[in-house]
């Protein structure tokens, strides 16, 4: 089984037939097809567990992730006892820009809060694919300017909104990125993420749920109403959205 930093990594076993998982991750389907095959042929397509740590604040990362339908958190771990959520990555984007560009070590601890399953590939490779690639090169920093987009938003969130708007942010962004309406969280994880008190989430959660915007049980949480979400979310959800299509989709230099 491969590791990496002694951590085991599973061989993913589950494909869904009406989904082409070469085209599951929104920066792979920016590639022309020859050059998204050369990445892929040097990847495997890995599961990835609920907290499983795949690089730590200051560590070099060996491989880059590109998540299908995970979610991996970047967190801002201060002290041992409490951290912060600066950044989500989901099918959108991956793990490992910086890296590819040279930059050796991490500057957040990288988890997976939202199981799943992710192509996995050695930087080197993708590394020596960026210096034979301006495409590629110029895809690394694009999206590197969204994550930095996203942690201002993030920073700027935390601390000008109400927590219930936060939360309905948080978990419209977990949707998007795992794809599904069942999410896999707890309180715990969800008010470890945000840096407040578990009791917090627990009396939010209740009151999203009396309001039929989710139904939660233990470790789950189920978006019952979308639309509903979203109108209890602050407005920095969308402006996330919008910058990311805005950066992303701009026209390519020749």
């Amino acid at each position: 089984m491969p590791t990496q930093n002694g951590l085991a990594y599973r061989p993913s076993t589950h494909w869904i037939s009406s989904i082409d998982q070469a085209l599951a991750n929104r920066l792979l389907t920016q590639l022309k097809q020859t050059e998204r095959s050369l990445l892929l042929d040097q990847a495997e397509l890995v599961e990835l567990d609920n907290a499983q740590v795949l690089v730590r604040a200051g560590q070099p990362l060996s491989h880059a992730f590109f998540p299908t339908n995970c979610m991996i958190s970047l967190l801002a771990n201060p002290s041992k006892a409490r951290c912060l959520e600066v950044g989500q990555i989901g099918f959108e984007g991956m793990l490992g820009a910086s890296s590819a560009l040279g930059v050796t070590a991490s500057a957040f601890d990288a988890v997976v809060t939202g199981a799943g399953q992710a192509w996995r590939m050695p930087l080197a490779a993708l590394r020596m694919q960026c210096l034979h690639s301006r495409f590629l090169s110029v895809l690394m920093v694009r999206y590197l300017y969204t994550e930095l987009g996203q942690m201002g938003a993030l920073a700027a969130c935390g601390q000008f909104h109400v927590l219930e708007q936060r939360l309905a942010r948080l978990l419209l962004m977990c949707q998007d990125r795992m794809r599904v309406p069942d999410l896999e969280v707890t309180h715990e994880s969800l008010a470890r993420v945000m840096g407040v008190r578990r009791a917090s989430v627990t009396l939010l959660a209740g009151l999203f749920q009396s309001r039929h915007l989710i139904h939660h049980r233990r470790g789950h949480m189920v978006v019952a109403d979308r639309a509903g979400l979203l109108a209890a979310a602050c407005t920095c959800y969308a402006q996330d959205l919008a910058f990311y299509e805005q950066v992303m989709s701009e026209k390519w230099p020749p």
